[in-house]
């Protein structure tokens, strides 16, 4: 094997690593952000889910007092089926 074969052929290996290692680079790059992005969607979604949580707890509280006799007669109070007393 001759010397300019040699060279060539280190050349080639070195320009296939090289080009190996910049397409892993790029695609473990595209990874991180979209791992970031999905890591941001679900703490969004997280935070989304505490808010529904907690009105939910506050709509059956309310609720609750809507079924008592007192809440029942603010709410007819409030609709017009009851007038106040003069």
């Amino acid at each position: 094997m001759t010397q300019d074969k040699m060279r060539r052929i280190i050349t080639a290996c070195v320009s296939a690593a090289t080009l190996l290692l910049t397409c892993l680079s790029i695609y473990l790059a595209y990874q991180w952000i979209t791992i970031a992005v999905f890591n941001h969607r679900i703490d969004k979604l997280e935070k989304e889910n505490a808010a529904l949580e907690e009105q939910i707890a506050e709509d059956s509280e309310y609720a609750e007092y809507l079924e008592t006799p007192i809440g029942k007669d603010w709410l007819a109070f409030e609709e017009g089926f009851v007038r106040e007393n003069q």
